[in-house]
Parts: structure tokens; C-alpha cells; sequence
């Protein structure tokens, strides 16, 4: 009922889902997990600050303790990757080119496509 209450509370508040992410066969115990995305790192951080704080306090109501924060943030700054374009025959654009390019493609349906 405690984790529900947690959960529950986060998601009403904040609209984020939290989830159980380990310690689940430990009685009494808990590891609860929640992932943000953001263009903005402090906007990112100010949302994980505000879902402990709304946790510790639902946390607090029912009894329980918060023992353990940790946060862990990865930054992309590669280029980017051109994405290929969906095939609507394949459904997948890189798996429908092959290794070999259209090698694959039997000469009779070659002739079709043209």
C-alpha cells in the first residue's frame, strides 16, 4: 500500500511514472526508478528534485522511510545520425537495403518496382 501511495501521488502530481526497479524480493524494502528526458539539464534535475520531494512526503504519511537517493544523468553530445526512411513494403528501411545493397531483390519483382 506504501508504494502505491508513492507511485500514485508522483503520478497525479507530476505526471511521471515511478517504478519499481529492484530489491522486490527483499521484504520491506523497495528500489524505486524514474527516467526524464530534457533539452535542459536544470530543468531535468529541478523534475527529479520534485519527484523525491513528492515520494519523501507520501513516503512520510504512510510510515516509511527514505533511505537512499542516487541520480545518475548522461548527456549526448554526439552528432547526429541520419534515421532511414521507412520502407512500407518491409516496414524497415536500413533491414530492407541489405548488406550487398538490392542483391537481395529477385530480378522479376526488379523489373515490377521500375
Amino acid at each position: 500500500m506504501v508504494l502505491r501511495r508513492v507511485k500514485d501521488r508522483v503520478n497525479e502530481r507530476l505526471g511521471i511514472a515511478i517504478n519499481e526497479v529492484g530489491s522486490q524480493d527483499t521484504w520491506q524494502r523497495a528500489e524505486l526508478g524514474v527516467a526524464v528526458t530534457s533539452a535542459d539539464r536544470a530543468k531535468a534535475f529541478d523534475l527529479l528534485d520534485d519527484v523525491i520531494r513528492v515520494a519523501a512526503a507520501a513516503l512520510t504519511a504512510g510510515d516509511a522511510q527514505l533511505v537512499g537517493i542516487a541520480k545518475d544523468v548522461t548527456t549526448f553530445d554526439a552528432a547526429s545520425t541520419p534515421v532511414a526512411t521507412v520502407d512500407d513494403r518491409t516496414g524497415a528501411g536500413d533491414k530492407a537495403l541489405g548488406a550487398d545493397g538490392d542483391d537481395w531483390i529477385p530480378d522479376a519483382w526488379k523489373d515490377e518496382l521500375e
